[in-house]
């Protein structure tokens, strides 16, 4: 995603790459073949002096275990807490037991840093210095071509709360709704993927404040069909071929026929070396918040569980887990969360991660 000169251009664009600005936290970015590939985040122990650091190294490297075909990895520490010498950072301790512990593991190192307040410096060498507005410039136009987050200055990690729109914006989406569910060819019509298709296709390529309440409603109507939502998953991650080829698939589903091997659908678990396409996650992550916040509560269930979904397709677990986590305080028993919670708590990782998209 980003030609790093050296390990302050990843501290630069790590934010970005996370979708959030780490804070207290240490954070193990990892590679494959000098790719960026999985994110780790964890509290930073709240107590220094009792802290255990071969316990907490050890933690981590049974969750980096997970991820396959790591080689390297770079260890950051952000911290509220300043240094006046650079040979005497906070947390040495812990970092030198998680560096022992990868280390150990055949992992190599790409650097050891501790950032605060935009000053860094490295645990292993004396290199050290404040990232400046150049540097961060160039970094910035590469993770834009890549789709990667905006605005992340101020925004810690996990997703973002989606605030309700106006009751009056919601009044009219819910009336909206409820026309559609009093009408039997509309629901009907709408459960069939090429209505769906173009109604998405639309709307992905619309600002989601332009549309109005009765496309709202046909959006959140279509996804409660558990075929058009997978579809549209595919869909919003790879375009219009991939909806259409999970349209098929689907559709053997149904009448109780296996999928051939190699399916679209298998993305759904992380299968696969192709990355979906960066501005579509952005743009996809945009269009469905937009429809929690209008939405009735119980048609949330299906975007914060495709919005999870999304998040954990470009690598922000901790977005992930937060929109799953309410989807199911919605709907405790919804199959597709249930089955990506699941999922997570194995600690996959998309295959994709880490690499460009074709």
């Amino acid at each position: 995603m980003v030609k790093a000169k050296n390990p302050a251009d990843l501290l630069i664009a790590l934010p970005r790459i996370l979708g959030y600005t780490p804070t207290n936290s240490i954070v193990v970015q990892t590679f494959q073949s000098r790719r960026t590939a999985a994110s780790l985040r964890v509290d930073l122990p709240p107590d220094e002096r009792s802290a255990h650091p071969t316990a907490v190294a050890d933690a981590i490297i049974r969750l980096i275990s997970r991820v396959p075909g790591i080689d390297a990895v770079l260890v950051l520490i952000y911290t509220d807490e300043e240094w006046d010498q650079p040979d005497r950072l906070p947390h040495a301790a812990v970092v030198e037991s998680i560096v022992t512990r990868m280390a150990s593991a055949g992992l190599g190192i790409v650097d050891a840093m501790c950032c605060s307040a935009g000053a860094w410096a490295s645990y292993l060498d004396a290199e050290h210095g404040v990232i400046d507005e150049q540097q961060t410039s160039r970094i910035s136009t590469e993770l834009d071509a890549a789709g990667a987050p905006h605005d992340v200055v101020g925004i810690t990690q996990g997703a973002q709360p989606i605030a309700p729109m106006p009751p009056e914006q919601r009044t009219e989406v819910a009336e909206a709704a409820t026309a559609i569910t009093h009408d039997v060819h509309e629901r009907e019509r709408l459960w069939e993927w090429p209505e769906a298709s173009t109604l998405w296709s639309d709307a992905i390529e619309s600002a989601p404040c332009d549309l109005p309440p009765a496309a709202m409603a046909a959006l959140l109507w279509s996804i409660r069909d558990k075929a058009v939502r997978d579809c549209v998953l595919m869909f919003l991650a790879w375009g219009a071929d991939a909806g259409d080829r999970a349209s098929v698939d689907t559709q053997l589903l149904r009448r109780g026929v296996p999928v051939p091997s190699g399916s679209i659908l298998e993305t759904f678990v992380g299968d696969g070396r192709t990355a979906p396409d960066g501005l579509r996650l952005e743009g996809a992550v945009r269009l469905l918040r937009y429809l929690v916040s209008l939405a009735p509560r119980p048609w949330q269930l299906a975007p914060l569980t495709m919005l999870a979904w999304f998040e954990w397709a470009r690598g922000q677990g901790s977005a992930a887990g937060d929109y799953l986590d309410e989807a199911l305080s919605i709907g405790p028993g919804y199959e597709l969360a249930r089955l990506f919670e699941q999922l997570m708590r194995t600690g996959r990782v998309p295959d994709w991660i880490g690499r460009s998209p074709n």
